[in-house]
């Protein structure tokens, strides 16, 4: 059906083809059991006026039925040609294969969902949980189109109880408004587009954003940045007031004690003395 509309041929399936608009009539004398009778009958030798419209008819049921028997199984593909052909047999009338004819057959024989396909969407609908901490709109939606999936397999769900089963899933942070929908006097009265319509302002009317535990972030202090995005390799350095000794192998020499260093110039002195 998607396809078709989206090709513009669902017309033909809708709506019957368009009658003949014949311009001019003319006079046929008929004889019945009652008598001699002159009856006024369009003049069908000439084409009528909208023969344009009833040509681009014709050529859109060609499109749609040829789009309907390629996607069908060869097998019932031709279960469907043999009753096209069937139908022009018994109806003198009938010069062409309707694809309405063929969608009108699949519809009946095909049309029906099971109980299993009925029983998927009613747990699909029943498992969406509508959140507290975001928009509530998708979840409602699909809540909603699962209740009308299910009228369209002649397993509709009361307006009333589909209202009842949008509140019980209402999360915690709507409480307050489901206190308000229980007040309502009768049950009748319940809405899903009221409820669907009362929970977004709640949600837009929120207080600030919740974590995943439903706490408030704190607002954190604002801290100083770095302006250079270079690291450095390692932790920081360590600064001591003792120059540190190494004993690597040909390396940097230890640096004489200030006793040495007394001892060394006392030696001088002797020996420029001597």
């Amino acid at each position: 059906m998607n396809y078709l509309l989206s090709q513009g041929q669902w017309k033909v399936i809708a709506n019957k083809f368009p009658a003949p608009d014949y311009e001019t009539t003319t006079a046929v004398t008929k004889t019945d059991a009652e008598g001699t009778h002159t009856e006024t009958v369009a003049d069908t030798s000439k084409p009528p006026k909208n023969q344009s419209e009833i040509d681009s008819w014709f050529d859109t049921n060609d499109r749609a039925l040829g789009n309907i028997m390629l996607r069908l199984h060869p097998t019932l593909a031709t279960t469907v040609l043999n009753l096209l052909e069937k139908t022009i047999e018994e109806n003198t009338n009938v010069n062409t294969m309707f694809a309405s004819i063929a969608w009108e057959y699949l519809e009946a024989t095909y049309g029906k969902p099971g109980i299993a396909a009925t029983y998927k969407e009613l747990k699909t609908t029943m498992d969406v949980i509508i959140p507290g901490n975001t928009d509530p709109t998708l979840a409602i939606d699909t809540i909603l189109i699962g209740f009308t999936r299910m009228a369209a397999s002649k397993c509709a769900v009361p307006p009333h109880l589909q209202a009842m089963i949008l509140v019980s899933k209402l999360p915690h942070q709507m409480s307050a408004l489901v206190q308000s929908i229980c007040q309502t006097d009768n049950i009748e009265d319940l809405k899903t587009d009221d409820i669907k319509r009362k929970a977004i302002l709640a949600w837009e009317q929120r207080g600030p954003v919740q974590s995943q535990n439903n706490r408030p972030f704190q607002q954190q202090p604002q801290a100083a940045k770095k302006i250079s995005a270079v690291q450095c390799s390692g932790p920081p350095p360590i600064f001591s007031t003792t120059t540190a000794a190494t004993s690597t192998r040909g390396a940097i020499s230890r640096e004489p004690e200030p006793s040495t260093r007394r001892l060394e110039r006392r030696t001088r002195r002797s020996r420029r003395n001597l």
